[in-house]
């Protein structure tokens, strides 16, 4: 079964070192006589060759590589990031902030609202929105609608907000309603299928994170708890071999609800303010 993508655009998902369930990320070619390559993550010698095919047969059908853009700084998504741009003789180009966390220089810094004009009606638009990284950017090409989303959805597995690394869950949940607004006919995540109803995609993920924050703020409603008992009854729907994980996605809630002043916190106890 074919992607569900516009003509001149092609979805490859090469296999890199990411979060299970997932095993492959997407890299996405976009364009037309001139196209970019989005997100050539894999770090892995066959996969990278599968992609380096099939740009040679791009260019041997006359079209034009003329950037690499990446989405954010995690390493399953830069693999074959800097040596692509370098065997193409082509800009490297990503956020300020990614620059800031990647061993390579990148050679174009994109802030929110840049274009890129490939012709022929296709131009390339990045999006800053923050909060799984500080970094990262969404790639929407305005002929078609279609977005790069890197780690803002997923079509398999789901997104982690870190806060030791920098993940912030309210300027995600921001982001997450300024991807809405956007107007995309389909995204194209990081990890997983085509998404093709963005608006359903985009709700769903709001709503579960905000049901997640109510379940931490009811869990407090029993009163000032620890870290570990809060984690417990918060994530009791979660399988314990997952808490770890869960546990920085707890962290990440908890930052937020102190910024807006709903909980308190003091070396062992969280109480919340709000009720």
């Amino acid at each position: 079964m074919s992607d569900p993508l516009p003509e001149g655009a092609l979805r490859l998902p090469l296999r890199t070192p990411t979060l299970p369930p997932a095993t492959t990320t997407n890299t996405l070619i976009v364009g037309g006589s001139k196209v970019v390559v989005i997100e050539p993550a894999t770090p892995f010698d066959r996969e990278q060759r599968q992609l380096d095919d099939a740009i040679d047969a791009m260019v041997a059908d006359g079209r034009e590589v003329v950037a690499v853009l990446v989405t954010h700084h995690h390493s399953d998504h830069i693999g074959y990031a800097e040596t692509l741009s370098q065997r193409l003789s082509v800009p490297i180009c990503g956020h300020a902030e990614t620059d800031a966390r990647v061993s390579f220089a990148l050679d174009e810094r994109w802030e929110d609202g840049h274009t890129l004009d490939l012709g022929e009606g296709w131009i390339i638009e990045a999006l800053h929105t923050p909060g799984h990284a500080p970094g990262h950017l969404v790639f929407r090409e305005r002929k078609t609608g279609l977005a790069y989303a890197g780690d803002m959805v997923a079509g398999e597995g789901t997104i982690l907000i870190d806060p030791s690394d920098s993940g912030d869950m309210g300027q995600y949940l921001d982001s997450l309603r300024r991807l809405d607004d956007s107007d995309c006919s389909a995204l194209v995540p990081s990890h997983g299928q085509v998404l093709t109803d963005p608006k359903a995609i985009i709700e769903h993920y709001i709503a579960h994170r905000l049901k997640r924050e109510n379940k931490v703020l009811a869990a407090l409603g029993h009163g000032p708890q620890t870290a570990e008992e809060l984690l417990a009854r918060a994530y009791d729907d979660t399988p314990q071999m997952l808490w770890p994980l869960a546990a920085r996605s707890l962290e990440a809630h908890l930052q937020k609800l102190e910024k807006e002043r709903r909980v308190d916190r003091d070396d062992i106890m969280i109480t919340r303010l709000d009720g």
